[in-house]
């Protein structure tokens, strides 16, 4: 074990001037104290650097990219890491103070454990909510938090993000299939961090096209993994449901692609009819009806 950094928190950011100060505050206020915090700027145009610059610690190493999403903004944080365990944090989440030690003793309590995943809640102004993580969960969709998922740097290194930016915001899910596919991910219910929805959120940020496009690509990628396919055989109805709809869902936030909502809806219930039984179904039809 390295005394000094056992953790590596690899932050990308993309124009967070505004709010990542509160999440690496969050991450400095930990009770484990063995780690770095590394700041990818992805290009940001709107001060990150000075901000990042006047926060009085050693424990930040800070790195501007240009511009090339989140995928290689990670992988290359990660190529920095001097941790023996990686963590992705997103730039405008939050820590909470157990998040490291909590990490450590699952690490110290499962010798041979390469990946595991802590768990979280969403935040939304005043209410919040813990989602019921399971690895099992992830064929259907990407119940993981990047915050909440740990890796030992080289596992990762032999399994890291695409790169492809054209799937960006979904780079995540395809890692966690394609991970899972050959190895356990063991899942914890304590929960240690916590995201917090806002309408600036890049999931928020409805570009038909490059909606349309990204989930196509991403399917694309599963499909064409042999492991998974080979892992998931007859649930692979569930995951073409999962992404269908998941479109769908983003979709369905905008009135003008009321139509294109509706269509990969029925898209994804010809593969799971089930899926009129989930809290997605209802919210897509919220969202288009009655929003």
């Amino acid at each position: 074990m390295n005394n000094e950094i056992f953790f590596s928190i690899i932050i990308p950011t993309f124009n967070r001037a505004h709010l990542i100060e509160k999440t690496i505050t969050s991450c400095l206020n930990q009770n484990y104290r063995h780690f770095e915090i590394v700041v990818v700027d992805d290009g940001s145009a709107d001060g990150t650097e000075e901000v990042i610059k006047q926060i009085q610690t050693d424990k930040i190493r800070y790195y501007r990219i240009p511009n090339s999403e989140r995928g290689y903004a990670r992988n290359f944080g990660a190529g920095l890491a001097k941790g023996n365990w990686i963590n992705f944090f997103d730039s405008d989440d939050l820590f909470y103070q157990n998040h490291l030690s909590y990490a450590f003793e699952v690490i110290r309590d499962h010798p041979g454990i390469k990946i595991f995943h802590l768990s979280y809640e969403i935040i939304k102004g005043n209410f919040s909510h813990k989602p019921n993580v399971k690895s099992e969960h992830l064929i259907f969709g990407n119940v993981f938090s990047c915050n909440g998922v740990f890796l030992e740097k080289s596992f990762f290194l032999q399994n890291k993000f695409i790169e492809d930016r054209t799937i960006a915001g979904l780079e995540d899910w395809e890692l966690w299939l394609r991970i899972s596919a050959k190895h356990e991910i063991k899942t914890f219910h304590k929960i240690t961090s916590a995201i917090i929805q806002h309408n600036e959120r890049s999931v928020m940020q409805i570009d038909k096209e490059k909606w349309i496009k990204k989930t196509e690509t991403f399917i694309s990628y599963v499909e064409n993994n042999l492991d998974i396919r080979k892992k998931y055989n007859k649930k692979m109805a569930l995951f073409y449901c999962g992404a269908y709809t998941y479109l769908a869902l983003h979709l369905a936030f905008d009135k003008r692609y009321k139509k294109e909502a509706v269509m990969y809806l029925i898209k994804g219930l010809s593969q799971y009819p089930l899926f009129v039984f989930k809290k997605r179904f209802f919210a897509i039809l919220r969202h288009l009806f009655l929003t």
